[in-house]
């Protein structure tokens, strides 16, 4: 998991403050505001929400920060302490979180995915037109379509807490120049850029508006 922070780290760059957690450990160390969100989950979902407000509260301290209660809204996003702005994932084996000040960034969108191929029978559904024609251009096609899944992933959580906009896969195309990319959003949207890279067998996504 080291491996995976410092990689976090350096793709953030400056300002960042990363937690990275097991969601297989038990579902500890939710604050009181934070428990009314999973109080009648099913065992995996506690777990995985513990595990983000740990590797949140990792972020903040990261930062310099006092570790503080991250309540779930209502779209079950993060909703963060005033002045921060935040991003949390997570995946079977392993969950990340970032933090950062407002003042400095305005949001942040996170990613964590297997790098395992992307089910061909679900490329239609995630990738436009334009990248599925970019798709065979590359070494392993399917696994560059789960890097798109995963870029889009995060830059919904990025434009989100700007926009509220519930936004589908298809509305966004990316544009990638080696491991950065920019998207292509409805004009109502800001404009996003970001980066993926695959590090200890998982893709690693970060959005910035």
């Amino acid at each position: 998991m080291e491996e995976i922070r410092a990689a976090l780290q350096d793709m953030l760059g400056p300002g960042f403050g990363v937690g990275v957690t097991d969601p297989r450990d038990p579902a500890e160390g939710l604050l009181p505001e934070e428990t009314p969100a999973v109080a009648r989950a099913v065992e995996k979902r506690q777990r995985d929400f513990a595990a983000g407000r740990r590797a949140s509260r990792e972020a903040m301290s990261a930062l310099g920060v006092a570790p503080a209660a991250i309540p779930q809204g209502e779209q079950r996003e993060p909703v963060w302490p005033q002045g921060l702005t935040g991003s949390i994932s997570h995946c079977i084996t392993c969950c990340i979180a970032t933090v950062a000040h407002t003042n400095q960034h305005r949001t942040i969108g996170v990613d964590i995915e297997p790098a395992t191929p992307l089910d061909p029978d679900l490329i239609p559904m995630i990738c436009t037109a334009e990248e599925r024609n970019w798709l065979p251009t590359q070494p392993d096609p399917n696994l560059a379509a789960k890097q798109i899944f995963s870029a889009k992933e995060a830059i919904y959580k990025a434009q989100f807490p700007l926009t509220r906009e519930v936004i589908g896969f298809k509305a966004v195309t990316l544009h990638f120049d080696g491991t950065d990319f920019h998207a292509e959003l409805p004009a109502n949207l800001p404009k996003c850029t970001g980066s993926i890279l695959i590090r200890e067998g998982m893709i690693l996504s970060v959005a910035h508006v």
